[in-house]
């Protein structure tokens, strides 16, 4: 399955990060999979969101298009995997490497998960066990009110319509 947008629309320029939508200089694994288990956590029924790797940002908007090098391509897809099957439960996103202006990036679509919510390690550290089930909100990436980890919970009950599976 590819993802749903072209790299063109989500790297014109146009396109502020906002709810949706993340950039990213390059793979960090714990603040990546944060946002990632928010967009698949889809508190606000958007559709989930895309993380773009390869843009330095200043206010939300791309600033510089510096890309991925390709020879660290292959290493970010493999930790992105094993960091990926850390979320809880299992949840992979939909990866695309794309080419735009003769340099390479990396597309993560996140869209909500069927088994919200989705909790992820509070860090990397190989001992820790406190687990987050982040929404995203806005531009950010945030801990979930009492309320909102409720919300979660609800909407776990109710896939809509427009989501479901097409047997």
């Amino acid at each position: 399955m590819a993802v749903p947008t072209n790299i063109k629309t989500l790297l014109s320029g146009n396109v502020v990060e906002w709810a949706r939508i993340e950039f990213k200089e390059t793979w960090d694994a714990e603040a990546s999979l944060k946002t990632i288990c928010a967009f698949a956590n889809d508190i606000d029924n958007w559709g989930g969101g895309y993380l773009v790797i390869g843009v330095k940002e200043k206010d939300g908007r791309p600033e510089e298009l510096i890309g991925v090098s390709p020879e660290k391509i292959d290493g970010y897809l493999k930790d992105m995997l094993n960091k990926c099957k850390r979320i809880q439960p299992e949840y992979l996103p939909i990866v695309e490497v794309a080419d735009y202006e003769k340099k390479k990036f990396i597309i993560i679509w996140a869209p909500g998960g069927y088994l919200r919510p989705y909790s992820s390690p509070k860090s990397m550290a190989k001992d820790e066990k406190e687990r987050v089930s982040y929404i995203r909100k806005m531009a950010s990436t945030i801990t979930p009110s009492e309320e909102e980890k409720r919300d979660l919970y609800t909407l776990a009950n109710n896939v809509p319509f427009d989501d479901r599976i097409n047997h």
